[in-house]
């Protein structure tokens, strides 16, 4: 038997949305963050992944509490979380208006000295495919495989073994 079925979206359903770098000259509840701060922000945003939801944003953060609130600290970018060389440099090249190019060059710069392999992922633990390494994977544990984009990494566990 065939049942027609009608979906009913929730009263307060909204569409996910998200955030990144580019939107932050754009969200309504940073304005009410300083200048600076919102400067710092960016600046940080330049070297670490960025990333966050509407979900997180307009229900989850006390804005009247920020920058305490401890969601906010999980989620948004912090001055400290750069050394003041490393964040005076971003800084200075976004104030003399460099060209995306030379503060991505800087960037990367940074990251690379903020060793983001002091275990050794590039040789150890490097799944192959047909005797070649697979670059960005790392097989951490038995049922979970790291990925590691280009800008942050994300830990996957399925429960399935990708290389038993």
């Amino acid at each position: 038997m065939i049942h027609n079925l009608k979906l009913i979206a929730h009263p307060k359903a909204r569409r996910m949305r998200f955030y990144g770098l580019r939107d932050m000259d754009h969200l309504p509840e940073l304005q009410k963050l300083s200048k600076a701060d919102r400067f710092a922000m960016k600046v940080v945003a330049h070297v670490l992944p960025f990333r966050v939801n509407n979900y997180v944003v307009e229900d989850l953060i006390d804005w009247d509490a920020v920058p305490n609130d401890p969601i906010y600290q999980l989620y948004f970018m912090q001055r400290r979380m750069l050394s003041p060389e490393h964040f005076n440099r971003v800084a200075q090249a976004l104030k003399e208006k460099k060209s995306p190019k030379d503060v991505q060059h800087i960037a990367n710069d940074i990251r690379l000295a903020l060793n983001p392999h002091p275990a050794g992922q590039l040789t150890a633990n490097v799944p192959t495919l047909a005797e070649e390494p697979v670059r960005g994977l790392q097989r951490k544990y038995r049922e979970t495989c790291l990925i590691f984009p280009s800008h942050g990494q994300t830990c996957f566990s399925d429960g399935l073994s990708l290389w038993a």
